[in-house]
């Protein structure tokens, strides 16, 4: 079953005015589900709650490498655990730990260590792209380090459509290279602005996101989860206009 979740980094700033508020507010949008970019200090058993009363699930929550070492990971899974949340997924990579191919193998180690202490508590690891990991090392790409030297059976991947698009890619053909351990999208359509690229509301972009929502359906992909940064409008309005047309590419 196909679920639609929206990134509250794409609301954050009404986040820190009232988190409890602004998830009421994305279940009255139309979102199943909420995909974390931290917790405002709220306490997993209020949170848990909060998410109950509302009809919402956790859609995965984004984390920091440094964040994915033991202490701080069991810290993680046990906030996990108390709020329903089954997916921890690395959300970017600064640049002291992209600079070449062996970084990212390293980056790669570290996932399928944190990926072993997930799994063990019935929990998964994904990894968020940007652009940067689709840039060439001599013959191979980030990316390619990323899938070919992680375990399939410990980390997952969330592919990021305007990002695959934004470095030439055709998102629902890299998703089908992903194929099983695709277990979340982040939709975000794509505005041309002259020469310059921009995150737009669903629908009103250049992407095919019919293809990727097809595709997206034929892998099984859990969640297909909101996130925008560019905005002509309001960020309530984005966020129910993008909900709209979720729903209706979903059908």
């Amino acid at each position: 079953m196909q679920r639609k979740g929206l990134q509250l980094y794409t609301i954050r700033e009404l986040c820190e005015k009232d988190f409890i508020g602004t998830l009421k507010e994305v279940s009255k949008w139309g979102y199943e589900g909420a995909q974390f970019a931290g917790f405002y200090d709220l306490e997993a058993r209020k949170l848990k709650e909060v998410l109950n009363d509302f009809g919402l699930k956790p859609a995965g929550s984004h984390t920091g490498i440094d964040q994915l070492e033991e202490d701080k990971l069991k810290r993680q899974i046990e906030y996990s655990h108390q709020i329903g949340n089954d997916l921890l997924i690395l959300a970017y990579l600064t640049e002291e730990n992209r600079k070449n191919l062996d970084d990212y193998k390293r980056v790669a180690e570290t996932l399928n260590n944190a990926g072993h202490l997930l799994k063990n508590e019935g929990l998964k690891l994904g990894y968020h792209n940007h652009d940067f990991e689709f840039a060439k090392h001599g013959e191979a790409t980030g990316y390619d380090i990323l899938l070919n030297e992680t375990d399939p059976s410990l980390v997952s991947f969330e592919l990021d459509c305007y990002w695959a698009a934004f470095s030439g890619y055709d998102p629902a053909e890299f998703m089908g290279r992903i194929g099983e351990r695709l277990v979340t999208l982040h939709m975000k359509d794509m505005a041309l602005k002259g020469k310059e690229k921009q995150s737009t509301i669903l629908g009103t972009g250049v992407l095919d996101l019919a293809s990727i929502v097809k595709k997206g359906k034929e892998l099984n992909v859990s969640w297909f989860v909101v996130e925008q940064e560019h905005f002509d409008t309001d960020l309530a309005t984005a966020a129910k206009e993008n909900a709209k047309v979720l729903n209706e590419l979903l059908k």
